[in-house]
């Protein structure tokens, strides 16, 4: 892993002259980057020569961001097949297995292949954001079992020189002893779980701003941020970082500080919001799926669509960069929805449920409450069944097969749902 870097080292990890660069200038240099990244994909990753192959598609043809119109978008779907079809990475990783630095496993499954420059690119944010800084103490609450959030975040901070407390996730109350008894300035984790230990502190009867050394929190991975952004920052005192990305692309947007939408990280990536049915550029503020090019020498995905639904500015933000701004995430496009900052597929809730043949219909329904999302699976079966022992069988098999608890098993007869039902319900974009 990257060793501790000194202040000189990432001080020079962030050039804001790039990000503030007039918006033709800018335009011609990502476009000249992007051109590049495109013959060094083709020439290293045997999955993006045949995407180009099959396409009718030379390199060369890529010259501007309009021109990956004439590529199609690979989906999350079709990435779980090509990695099934040809281990571990589908033909797009563009060196060694053993260059890598992590592998992580995430639901689907889909293995994410993480280097160096994933993680540099995390700390060139915190750069960025002006925080955290050398020498704080950083409460990492997030997942560490196969998945890239908490580890990722911990690899990031040690380069950075901070001291991490790896607490993960769960045990509210040894998190806010921690926390207390550790002095910690900052916690990583989704701003749900955030607000959840804030306020079992005041339960115990502690006043965040008085009691602790908190200063920072971070967003991402959950739409809540939009929700409780304000309360950190007006009701705690503490200044929030928040940024899109998922666990295939790493970082793709980041929020300046001001909460008007996240920057297309230009350092990273090119970013293309489309027309889900077509694959079409839309125009700004018209709703599409956020698709990325990753500007990588190690896994050089092109036109990646992330799953996610959403729309765009390419007005100049006050801060003053140019690249334009993911305005918010809006919902979900394919068979498969995130949830507690975890993609969940169709095919592995079926797979889940394939081990109850007494349940014919199964369907997942998605609120928020209380700042948190909540599951609740409603299931057909027979009157007679033993809920309690069936809902305990079927809670162990969804965390078995997708690393998810159901809050709630929700018994119905047998006919009530049509058979025209979708398998997963969406209430939290409303």
């Amino acid at each position: 892993m990257i060793r501790r870097l000194s202040q000189e080292e990432l001080t020079s990890l962030y050039d804001e002259s790039k990000e503030k660069m007039p918006p033709l200038e800018r335009e011609k240099w990502l476009n000249q980057r992007l051109a590049d990244q495109v013959k060094f994909a083709y020439e290293r990753a045997p999955a993006v020569k045949k995407k180009f192959d099959d396409a009718g598609v030379s390199p060369s043809e890529i010259r501007t961001v309009k021109d990956l119109e004439k590529l199609p978008v690979t989906t999350k779907d079709q990435l779980v097949r090509l990695q099934s079809a040809d281990p571990p990475f589908g033909g797009f990783l563009a060196v060694p297995l053993t260059d890598l630095s992590r592998i992580y496993a995430s639901p689907g499954p889909i293995y994410d292949a993480w280097g160096d420059e994933r993680v540099l690119a995390a700390v060139r944010g915190f750069v960025r954001g002006g925080w955290p800084k050398r020498g704080d103490v950083c409460l990492v609450a997030n997942m560490y079992h196969m998945v890239p959030a908490g580890l990722f975040i911990t690899d990031s901070l040690d380069a950075m020189g901070c001291t991490v407390v790896p607490a993960g996730v769960g045990q509210t109350e040894l998190q806010v002893k921690l926390i207390k008894d550790l002095q910690v300035s900052a916690i990583f984790s989704f701003p749900s779980f955030v607000m959840t230990i804030l306020k079992k502190a005041e339960e115990m009867g502690y006043d965040v701003k008085k009691d602790f050394n908190l200063k920072y929190v971070t967003g991402g991975g959950e739409r809540h941020i939009q929700v409780l952004r304000k309360v950190f920052e007006e009701e705690y005192g503490l200044k929030v970082g928040d940024g899109y990305g998922t666990a295939d692309l790493g970082t793709v947007a980041y929020d300046c500080g001001l909460g008007q939408g996240y920057h297309y990280d230009d350092m990273e990536c090119v970013v293309e919001i489309v027309d889900p049915e077509t694959g079409k550029q839309v125009a700004p503020l018209e709703l599409g799926e956020v698709v990325v090019t990753l500007l990588s020498n190690v896994y050089p995905l092109v036109r990646f669509g992330s799953g996610d639904l959403a729309s765009y500015t390419d007005e100049v933000c006050e801060c003053g960069r140019t690249s334009p701004r993911i305005t918010k995430i809006l919902g979900m496009v394919g068979e498969h929805i995130r949830v507690k900052g975890m993609f969940v597929h169709q095919r592995e809730l079926d797979e889940a449920m394939s081990k109850f043949p007494q349940i014919p219909k199964y369907q997942m329904i998605l609120r928020l409450e209380d700042h948190r999302d909540r599951i609740t699976l409603n299931v057909e079966a027979e009157a007679d069944v033993d809920k309690a022992a069936l809902s305990k069988e079927i809670k162990a098999r969804c965390q078995e097969v997708f690393k998810l608890s159901m809050d709630k098993i929700e018994f119905m007869a047998k006919g009530t749902l049509p058979d025209d039902y979708k398998k997963f319900v969406d209430t939290r974009w409303g």
